[in-house]
């Protein structure tokens, strides 16, 4: 997760290298560089699969390597992306899970996680699980500039709902949220309400920050998909830096914080931290 996590959180598993939902601001995208792809279309066009993921996990747990540590799913890129239907890593990830009582976090933005509720609710009642869904606006207009191969964001919130109605613990990373696009006040409010209805157990804001791989990508595609006037103001924003201004972030990051809490949905730290110790 992004930020400052509590100290349990200690391992990541990223079963695909590479993209296809093709968010054009991933920071993921800097890694392709390293495997000798550009990072614009190489990301969601050349992907690898991890095919025995499953297989070093269990081999890895079987150590005790992780101890009462986290283990954090998808954070770099989605594991319930396109190749996921075919490849079908997760739920032989998800039993290493269940048979080694390992805490675990997932991050996606897809709807194809549903397809493994039975096991995600089996694996709540043996440790710590909390399934992070990512979004950072209700528009689809947004959707379909930023984030276009992903599940649409009334999608993402169903999955909250089945994931919630199944016993598992959920919430929403409510990223990136994209300045000038996705900022507005009520637009925000909107969107936590929307979370707090589906039963979101906790947010966790995160504005859109540019690593130098997605940059150039991203740009291009805000000149050919957005009105000018908004890809002129993103282009000024992120021309020579990476994030916004911290009193920017400050205020939105509170902003949400503070309706968050109306609907008694604690941040994501403090969540975290309340949880049961083994």
């Amino acid at each position: 997760m992004p930020g400052s996590p509590p100290g349990r959180m200690g391992w990541t598993l990223n079963p695909y290298r590479g993209c296809s939902h093709a968010c054009t601001y991933c920071f993921a995208r800097d890694g392709h560089d390293h495997l000798g792809h550009d990072t614009g279309a190489d990301f969601h066009t050349h992907l690898y699969v991890k095919t025995n993921a499953p297989t070093v996990l269990r081999r890895e747990l079987r150590t005790g390597k992780t101890g009462d540590r986290w283990v954090m799913v998808g954070t770099s890129t989605d594991c319930y992306q396109r190749a996921e239907g075919r490849y079908q890593l997760m739920p032989g990830i998800l039993r290493a899970f269940i048979d080694y009582r390992v805490p675990f976090t997932t991050t996606t933005k897809s709807a194809l996680l549903r397809r493994d509720i039975n096991l995600y609710a089996e694996a709540a009642r043996m440790t710590d699980v909390l399934v992070m869904t990512s979004l950072g606006s209700l528009d689809d207009r947004v959707w379909h500039a930023f984030e276009p191969a992903a599940s649409p964001p009334r999608a993402r919130l169903e999955t909250i709902r089945a994931l919630r109605d199944a016993g598992v613990p959920a919430g929403v990373l409510i990223a990136p949220v994209i300045p000038h696009a996705a900022d507005h006040p009520a637009a925000l409010d909107a969107l936590v309400d929307a979370c707090a209805e589906a039963g979101a157990v906790t947010v966790f804001p995160d504005v859109m920050r540019l690593s130098p791989g997605a940059r150039a990508w991203f740009l291009g595609q805000a000149a050919r998909t957005l009105p000018p006037r908004l890809h002129q103001r993103l282009a000024a924003d992120y021309a020579d830096r990476r994030a916004m201004p911290q009193e920017y972030i400050r205020q939105v990051t509170e902003h949400i914080h503070a309706r968050a809490a109306h609907h008694g949905m604690p941040a994501w730290e403090d969540y975290m931290k309340d949880l049961r110790m083994p």
